[in-house]
């Protein structure tokens, strides 16, 4: 709000009076009193207009169902709205009830008050200032429809609503306020009343109906289906089941089943469970925290230890107890090498697992071996299982094996292994290198590593686990680079080229060996011998940017191997890779052999005119 101060400035510069600037102070105004008075009281009465013309405070609604042969027709009400008029002067227009009630009459105190019907609603024309309560009486129409009765009519936004309606009846009624915040009934005399607190807006509706005698209502029925799951591990028999009940009638608080002594309860899981417990003899009590009436599930959880091999146990089955009608279905899963089968089963019938309900099959990602159902509560399905040695399967495998040797005049040999690798769990790749050569450098997903030397002297590369992609594991790359000295060309210029790829404890799909000979040595093609097969070209050619130079790991590659690196630096923090730079340069012979198993690598030819 401005302050009269602000608000007289603003009127002084837009209202023409008689003011004059002081010649002393040129920031003050004088003026005669009497245009200051009016002035100030204008501002006053600017301040005070208020932002609405009227507030109904409250208003009561008090009614009394009126009856006729018997049968209830219409709703009398007496009630009182405490209007706020807000308006400094005029008419104020204050709609108080809906057209579709019959008003009988409107007072303010002892006299009449002006009423017109304006837009569907009852509206109150008045010049009064301040506040007054206005009161009125009104029948509502009441409709009765199989055996319930109700009345209605919308309510005018109030700060406070609060409706009573008394109904004349020798029964107890069941009654309903819509939208009520806070109801209560009571007996006064030979009549039933309701009170109710009600929102600012909307409609007063109140239904009423005979109340049923306690003794009158049905007692609850219950249904239920059972589904289990049972899965038969290593010294671990467990099970999961689902029981689906079908609660009618009235709500049931208290749910029973009877569950296998030997098994031992894990959990119980259910909406508004307060606690279960089970006693020695196998009797699961669950208690909830209100009456479950419908659809209700409750998933238990049990295991089971067994030692040795599992012969005829009892499939374990809970049943609900204190239930009209029970059917389930169980499914049988084995977790790791178990042959499972069944015994001789009664009250359950073999189905085909495809056929059991998602209950079952949704809850794993095991294949189910065997499947049944049943109805009723008198089922046993006897179970075996034996375990059988795990056989060894392949665990890793080199997808690629490329291999580049630099040979020089002199018969030494500067060679590099990319080995393209997919491991599941194994520690170590095992290298027997060439008689005579010498490690240089070794490299995991682009990260320089530490070898280790096993006792029969094979090298040791630490390997990382290979990631998931895709549902299949990414291969990853270790390069190592070794040294070796060949034996010289004669005086002649010729010579005998002989040379060994290290052995790998892990088969490769594919292998290329390119040799980079000096340009003059001419091969002997009838010569050429080893478990190579010499080609024109690679069927898998060497990507371009390996061509140039043997080198190890870039820092860049390096920090993206260590996102792989198992915690705790499994690989080792290594030496700093050494770039070798020399370059591959010469005649390219190329060498390659399809699925390469425990088996020594090699090629070997003559040669000549190789000068030195």
């Amino acid at each position: 709000m401005r302050s009269p101060a602000i608000a007289l400035v603003t009127l002084l510069s837009l209202s023409p009076v008689t003011a004059a600037a002081a010649p002393d102070d040129p920031e003050r105004v004088v003026m005669k009193l009497d245009e200051f008075l009016k002035l100030y009281e204008k501002t006053r009465a600017e301040e005070t207009t208020a932002p609405l013309d009227y507030a109904l405070s409250s208003a009561r609604y008090e009614g009394e169902v009126q009856v006729k042969d018997g049968e209830p027709y219409a709703a009398v009400f007496k009630a009182r709205f405490r209007v706020e008029v807000l308006r400094a002067k005029g008419f104020v227009k204050v709609p108080f009830l809906p057209a579709t009630v019959a008003l009988e009459s409107a007072k303010i105190g002892n006299a009449e008050a002006a009423v017109v019907i304006e837009d569907g609603h009852y509206v109150l024309v008045t010049q009064q200032r301040g506040a007054l309560n206005l009161d009125v009486t009104f029948a509502a129409a009441v409709t009765t429809a199989e055996g319930s009765s109700a009345v209605s009519f919308q309510l005018s936004p109030a700060g406070a609503t609060s409706a009573v309606l008394s109904v004349p009846a020798r029964e107890d009624l069941d009654f309903t306020v819509a939208g009520a915040k806070l109801q209560s009934d009571k007996v006064v005399g030979d009549k039933r009343v309701v009170e109710a607190v009600l929102p600012s807006t909307g409609a007063l509706e109140v239904k009423w109906q005979r109340e049923l005698p306690k003794a009158a209502q049905q007692a609850s029925r219950v249904l239920s289906e059972v589904y289990t799951l049972v899965s038969l591990g290593e010294g671990l028999m467990r099970a999961t089941t689902t029981a689906q009940y079908t609660i009618l009638f009235t709500g049931v608080d208290k749910l029973a089943l009877k569950v296998p002594k030997d098994m031992t309860v894990l959990d119980v899981v259910g909406a508004g469970v307060r606690e279960w417990k089970v006693d020695g003899e196998g009797n699961l009590a669950v208690q909830l925290n209100y009456a479950a009436k419908g659809a209700y599930a409750l998933r238990i959880e049990m295991e089971k230890v067994v030692r040795g091999d599992i012969k005829d146990i009892a499939a374990p089955v809970p049943v609900p107890v204190g239930v009209e009608r029970t059917r389930g279905f169980v499914g049988v899963e084995s977790r790791g090498n178990l042959e499972v089968d069944a015994g001789d089963v009664k009250g359950a019938t073999p189905v085909d697992v495809r056929a059991l309900p998602a209950a079952i099959l949704g809850i794993t990602g095991q294949p189910v071996l065997l499947g049944y159902k049943y109805l009723g509560t008198d089922v046993s399905i006897p179970l075996s299982a034996w375990q059988h040695v795990d056989a060894d399967v392949l665990v890793t495998l080199l997808d690629e094996t490329r291999a580049r040797t630099m040979w020089t005049r002199e018969g030494r040999r500067l060679t590099s292994v990319k080995y393209r690798i997919r491991n599941n769990r194994r520690q170590f790749l095992r290298l027997a290198l060439p008689k005579g050569g010498e490690l240089w450098s070794a490299s995991v997903g682009g990260r320089a590593v530490q070898p280790a030397l096993a006792a029969d002297k094979r090298v040791m590369i630490p390997l990382v686990r290979s990631q998931a992609a895709g549902g299949e594991l990414a291969a990853f790359e270790v390069e190592i680079v070794y040294v070796e000295n060949g034996a010289p060309p004669a005086g002649n210029g010729r010579g005998q080229f002989a040379a060994t790829l290290p052995r790998a404890d892990a088969p490769s799909t594919y292998v290329a060996w390119t040799v980079y000979a000096p340009d003059d040595a001419k091969i002997k093609r009838l010569s050429i011998d080893g478990n190579l097969r010499k080609v024109r070209y690679l069927s898998n050619p060497i990507p371009a940017e390996d061509m140039n130079y043997v080198q190890t790991a870039t820092p860049q590659v390096m920090e993206n191997a260590r996102e792989q690196a198992a915690p705790g630096g499994s690989l080792g923090d290594g030496a700093m890779p050494v770039p070798v730079s020399l370059p591959l340069q010469g005649r390219e012979v190329h060498f390659e052999k399809l699925l390469a198993l425990d088996e020594e690598l090699t090629i070997g030819f003559k040669y000549r005119g190789l000068k030195k």
